[in-house]
């Protein structure tokens, strides 16, 4: 019974990050969801310099007391900046992707992001990668080529900019491993929210300078579309979206902090429960059962890798 009440606290922390890390992926999925809902009517650029202009002054509020301590990153810029345009450009072609295609599926693609962090992307750095890796991306790819059925009159190319996606948000979580550890997340935070800011910024003054006009295209239109005054209700979305951001992260950062990673991770696979019922509730989107088989294959491939990477290093 004593030994039993000695692992009380640690039960509880693992307990108090699952819960944490799934609050985030509620908090993620919905801001994806307001953004898709909107992009029929406002440019990604509008979208997305409203919604991170609003996480500047609350990751100012975070990271305060670390500012205060001359703890502000700038001895690591260059890092931080391209950290940020990743993670930013990843962003994009997220939305992109979803303007055209259904969260559940742009969610399922993005689930191959930590084959990329573990096999592909690792070579930057010099990382040498496992058999069991390679075999769990083989597995994972296997089954985004189910859900996208590349070939076949239901597949869309725009599932490909959630594929460059995954890809290039692997590419800042492997420079987020060039960071000093000791740096605060509130800072990291803090610099994302800048660059996503500057990012969309220039993206704005990038589609006045060279109108295109309309393509027809949802994805394409979605990049292109000029700024337009949005309604008190839609900005209002948009600052949801925004505050919404704030959030998560903090969320995602204590729950990291507080259990290893190979236990917190696969809670991330509860976004696509929120992507299922978001899409159903907002937008009538059903997934179909070739992209719930692809879906189970992508998630159980990445819990087979997280294991095997806990036993490798325990």
């Amino acid at each position: 019974m004593g030994r039993f009440k000695a692992m009380n606290p640690y039960q509880d922390r693992r307990l108090r990050s699952a819960l944490l890390l799934c609050l985030a992926m509620v908090a993620a999925v919905s801001c994806d969801t307001i953004t898709k809902f909107l992009s029929g009517s406002y440019p990604i650029h509008e979208i997305g310099l409203i919604r991170y202009f609003v996480t500047v002054p609350i990751g100012i509020g975070m990271a305060w007391t670390a500012l205060r301590s001359s703890r502000t990153g700038f001895d690591e810029w260059r890092t931080l900046l391209l950290r940020g345009f990743f993670i930013a450009f990843a962003n994009l072609m997220f939305m992109m992707a979803a303007a055209t295609i259904s969260l559940a599926d742009g969610v399922a693609i993005f689930f191959t992001m930590p084959f990329f962090v573990a096999g592909i992307v690792p070579y930057l750095i010099g990382e040498r990668v496992p058999v069991y890796r390679w075999i769990a991306i083989t597995i994972g790819f296997a089954g985004v080529l189910v859900m996208t059925r590349p070939g076949s009159s239901v597949f869309q190319p725009e599932a490909l900019l959630a594929i460059g996606c995954a890809f290039f948000y692997g590419l800042g979580q492997v420079l987020t491993r060039k960071l000093d550890p000791t740096l605060p997340a509130s800072i990291t935070s803090l610099w994302q929210s800048a660059v996503y800011t500057l990012f969309y910024g220039t993206l704005a003054v990038t589609a006045y300078a060279f109108d295109v006009g309309a393509s027809g295209n949802k994805s394409l239109d979605f990049l292109t579309r000029l700024w337009l005054m949005p309604q008190p209700f839609d900005l209002a979305l948009i600052v949801v979206a925004g505050l919404l951001t704030s959030i998560q992260l903090p969320l995602a950062v204590y729950a990291y902090k507080h259990a290893e990673s190979s236990f917190a991770a696969p809670f991330e696979y509860t976004a696509m429960v929120w992507a299922v019922a978001w899409g159903y509730l907002v937008f009538g989107d059903m997934p179909d059962v070739p992209t719930m088989v692809g879906a189970f294959i992508v998630i159980a491939a990445g819990i087979y890798m997280l294991r095997r990477d806990q036993k490798r290093l325990a």
